[in-house]
This record gives C-alpha cells, sequence and structure tokens, in this order.
C-alpha cells in the first residue's frame, strides 16, 4: 500500500509517501528515507521509490518525504539547512510512528541526508540503527575530500568534452553551461551547502557517539570520497565502542548510477536491517 499525504514541520506543509504492508499485517519496523541536499522524495534515479517498493515486500514500512524548501514541500529552498532538515527529520520519525503503526525506525540517509541523520538520531528515542549511503565526513576538516570531488567532476567533464552529443547540445544551444560553472565552481556543492551558522553549531562527533544503535555504512569503492570518509567513520564507531559495519559497492560511484549497483545497494540495506529486526513467520 502506498499513501501520499502530507504533514506539518514548522508551519510548513511536507510533502510525503508511505509505504505499509497489506491489511491485517503489522511492519516489523519502520524505515524513514533522507534524501541529499539537492535531491526530493524519489531518491537519486529513484532508488527510494524502489527502496520503500521493496522494504514492503520484506514486511517494513517506509515513509519518504520532502524537506521543506525541497520537491513539492513548502518552504523558502534559500533558507533550507542541515538544522531545519534534521527539525523535519524529527517530525517524520514522529508520524512513521504513529501512521505506520511501529515502535522502533530506521533512519536512511543519502549523502546529506546522512548528516541529517547523524544529527537526528540520537535525539529520536525510536530510532535504533541507521543506514548511510555515501555519507560525508562531520566534524572534520573536509578539503581533502572536498578536492577530491572537485577533480572528479573535472575529470567527468573532461571525458564529456570528446563526446559527440557534447557538441551536438552546444550546437544546438542545450548545453547547460551554468549548472556545469557552478558544479566546477563549487565542486559538486549546492547553493547553501557550505552549512549556515546553525549547521555549524551542531557538534557532529558528539551526535555520533551518543547514537545507541548500529550503523551500516555503504559507500560505493569508485567515489573519490568513500576512502577517506569511511576511515573516518570507522575511527569515530571504534571510539564509541560500537562495531563497525561497512559495505563496499565495487566499481560503483558515488551515487551508485547503475542498476546493478542500486540493486546491491537496496539488497544490502534491506539484509542487514533483516539480521537485526527480523520480520515474524506468518502463519
Amino acid at each position: 500500500m502506498e499513501k501520499h499525504f502530507t504533514f506539518e514541520s514548522q508551519g510548513c506543509q511536507l510533502v510525503a509517501t508511505m509505504h505499509l504492508p497489506g491489511r491485517g499485517e503489522r511492519a516489523a519496523c519502520g524505515l524513514v528515507l533522507l534524501h541529499g541536499w539537492a535531491g526530493y522524495r524519489i531518491g537519486a534515479h529513484q532508488m527510494f521509490v524502489k527502496l520503500g517498493r521493496a522494504a514492503v515486500e520484506r514486511g517494513y514500512g517506509c515513509l519518504r518525504f520532502d524537506f521543506r524548501g525541497r520537491g513539492d514541500s513548502e518552504g523558502d529552498a534559500d533558507a533550507t539547512t542541515l538544522s531545519t532538515m534534521i527539525a523535519d527529520t524529527k517530525v517524520a520519525a514522529e508520524v512513521m510512528l504513529r501512521e505506520g503503526g511501529v515502535d522502533r525506525v530506521v533512519l536512511v540517509g543519502d549523502c546529506s541526508g546522512s548528516e541529517v541523520a547523524i544529527g537526528s538520531g540520537a535525539q529520536i528515542e525510536a530510532v535504533t540503527a541507521m543506514v548511510l549511503w555515501s555519507a560525508p565526513i562531520v566534524g572534520a576538516d573536509r578539503q581533502a575530500t572536498d578536492r577530491a570531488k572537485k577533480r572528479d567532476i573535472l575529470r567527468q567533464y573532461a571525458v564529456k568534452l570528446f563526446r559527440r552529443e557534447t557538441w551536438a547540445k552546444l550546437l544546438s544551444g542545450n548545453l547547460q553551461g551554468g549548472m556545469i560553472k557552478r558544479a566546477v565552481l563549487r565542486g559538486g556543492k549546492g547553493s547553501g551547502e557550505e552549512g549556515s551558522q546553525s549547521d555549524r553549531d551542531i557538534d557532529w562527533i558528539r551526535c555520533f557517539r551518543r547514537f545507541p544503535g548500529d550503523v551500516l555504512f555503504v559507500y560505493g569503492s569508485k567515489d573519490p570520497t568513500a576512502a577517506d570518509a569511511a576511515a573516518h567513520f570507522q575511527s569515530l564507531t571504534r571510539e564509541a565502542s560500537r562495531d563497525w559495519h561497512l559495505h563496499l559497492v565495487e566499481g560503483a560511484n558515488h551515487a551508485f548510477y547503475s542498476v546493478a549497483w542500486e540493486d546491491e545497494v537496496i539488497a544490502a540495506t534491506l539484509d542487514w536491517i533483516a539480521e537485526r529486526y527480523p520480520v515474524p513467520a506468518g502463519p
């Protein structure tokens, strides 16, 4: 069952979709999906839609929604920060508990959505686990990973420069020069993603250490930021006295742009959740 509705967060109506098992079935737990900075509730190449439907087949509920200022939700896009996204997540978890009829929540964050999960997880009692896809470094210097990401963007555009379709777009006037310029100058960061003052005031390390549950990190081996980010979180996990859980998708990029890669990410996510929250056997 897929239910489309809205809920309110600090005066803004947020658009959401909830996936629930069929009538008479109670979800083993509820997943709340947190999209990236410039995304919305369907996720990159509809991965959140696919995850939501796969989760229901496995016996789990799932809520995916647009943060305020994103997608179809109300709110000023320029006023969106990680702090407002964290506030929205806390409300979304309450909605999942109430409307989904579950008592435990797993946060699944993609890229910047992983930061949101880290910032909100310890504040929500019902959140007992997190799955973080392509999580960026938090609470530490990102200059090295930012440079690696920018180099990778430049390399991608250099490759595209020699493609026939690129020149065809240029000659037809369909080449999005402004988007390319922003991507190169900002290193792939969206407007405002550098962080507001409220975001800089968050003690990210403390948030991560305080979270009482397990965390699964998922990275693509060809993501230029993966090695440094994984090492960073492995160290923080050790300091938090938690077990280290990492799934590396061989050959995958930052956004898992391949049917095989996205299938592996979704399967790894649900298999890991199932180990912790098995669905009761039916009659």
